[in-house]
C-alpha cells in the first residue's frame, strides 16, 4: 500500500503549528526567500536542505548546512528515504514530522524471495571521514525503536534542565569565590596596617581620623 498527502507539521521551535504540503518533486528548505519552505531564522542556513520525490515517498538529503539536518535526533550524511512519522530536525531550531495518509489504490508488488533485497534496505550514506567507521542502528531504521515526538521533546527539556543547572552551579562558585577574595583582602589590608597609608587614609577618611 502506498502514501498520498505528504506533508511536513513544525512542533516545536519557529513557526510551531505551520503544516507545509509536499507537492513539488523537488523541495528546497532553507532561510532564503528562493526556497519552496523559507524559514527566517538564524539558526536555519540560507539554503539547508532538500526533498526529492521517489517511488514511496520523499527522499531528504542536507545541502551542508551549518547546524546539519537530522532524522529521530540522528544527523543524516547523505539521503535518507523518509517514513511517515519521522521527526526532521533543522539543527536544534525547528522540529518538524513528516506524515502521509495511506493510498488504498496505490499497492506496491514485490517479488517474494528468501534473500533480503539490498534495494529495499534504508541505507544513511555515511560522510566521507566515516566512511570506513561502523554504522551503529539509528531508531529512525530500527523496528520498534522509533522515537515519538514526545519523547524527543522530553529529551530536549532534559538537556535544557542540564545546562541550566550547570549555570546555577557555575554561579555559585564565582560568588564563593569573589566572597573568599573580599576576606583575604580584608585580613591583609589589617595585618599591614594600612589604614593611615594613602590612598586609604583620604578615602576612609569618614570613618577614621590619621594622626598628623
Amino acid at each position: 500500500m502506498g502514501y498520498k498527502n505528504y506533508r511536513l507539521t513544525v512542533i516545536k521551535g519557529f513557526n510551531k503549528g505551520a503544516e507545509f504540503p509536499l507537492e513539488k518533486d523537488e523541495i528546497t528548505i532553507g532561510r532564503g526567500d528562493d526556497n519552496t519552505i523559507v524559514l527566517n531564522i538564524a539558526e536555519v542556513s540560507r539554503a539547508h536542505t532538500a526533498l526529492t520525490k521517489v517511488e514511496g515517498g520523499y527522499m531528504i538529503r542536507d545541502l551542508g548546512s551549518t547546524n546539519g539536518t537530522f532524522v529521530d535526533k540522528k544527523e543524516i550524511g547523505g539521503k535518507y528515504l523518509l517514513k511517515p512519522g519521522d521527526t526532521v530536525m533543522l539543527g536544534e531550531a525547528i522540529y518538524m514530522t513528516y506524515m502521509a495518509e495511506a493510498d488504498p489504490e496505490e499497492t506496491l508488488v514485490a517479488p517474494r524471495s528468501e534473500e533480503p533485497d539490498p534495494q529495499q534496505v534504508t541505507v544513511v550514506t555515511p560522510k566521507p571521514a566515516d566512511a570506513l567507521a561502523p554504522q551503529a542502528p539509528s531508531a529512525a531504521t530500527t523496528p520498534g525503536k522509533t522515537k515519538t515526538a514526545e519523547e524527543i521533546l522530553s529529551d530536549s527539556q532534559v538537556t535544557e534542565e542540564k545546562k541550566s543547572n550547570t549555570w546555577l552551579w557555575a554561579g555559585i562558585g564565582c560568588v564563593v569565590v569573589i566572597l573568599f577574595l573580599i576576606v583575604v583582602g580584608a585580613i591583609l589590608f589589617d595585618y599591614l596596617d594600612l589604614y593611615c597609608t594613602p590612598p586609604f587614609d583620604t578615602i576612609m577618611s569618614f570613618l577614621w581620623t590619621c594622626p598628623p
